[in-house]
């Protein structure tokens, strides 16, 4: 399974819920999530999160590695992912627009 930009979009468009796609998402983009890519990208970004809480040995960060370089053709959509992880699995904290625009940015800019 290969995973891209689009995939990454669209699972933040519906932030993360997989039922507000099903719900309102169009054709095309439900077309995109039916070999289970909802749920994978769910998975990556938890895995994110226990690696930034240190809660993941070391050899399951490498076969984390191994595993997104694997699903992922560049490294646009690791930050991006890393982003989603942020956004979808930390603790809500107060942020303004303006810091969460450049979070956003951030991410997929580099």
């Amino acid at each position: 399974m290969k995973l891209t930009k689009k995939h990454l979009g669209i699972y933040n468009t519906y932030e993360g819920k997989k039922s507000s796609l099903e719900n309102v998402g169009t054709q095309k983009e439900k077309e995109l999530f039916q070999n289970g890519e909802f749920e994978k990208i769910t998975e990556l970004i938890e895995t994110e999160y226990k690696i930034k809480q240190k809660e993941l040995s070391e050899s399951e960060i490498q076969n984390h590695k191994s595993e997104l370089n694997l699903i992922f053709d560049s490294n646009w959509n690791k930050k991006l992912l890393k982003y989603l992880s942020k956004k979808y699995s930390e603790p809500e904290k107060e942020q303004s627009t303006f810091d969460s625009i450049m979070s956003m940015l951030w991410a997929m800019l580099g």
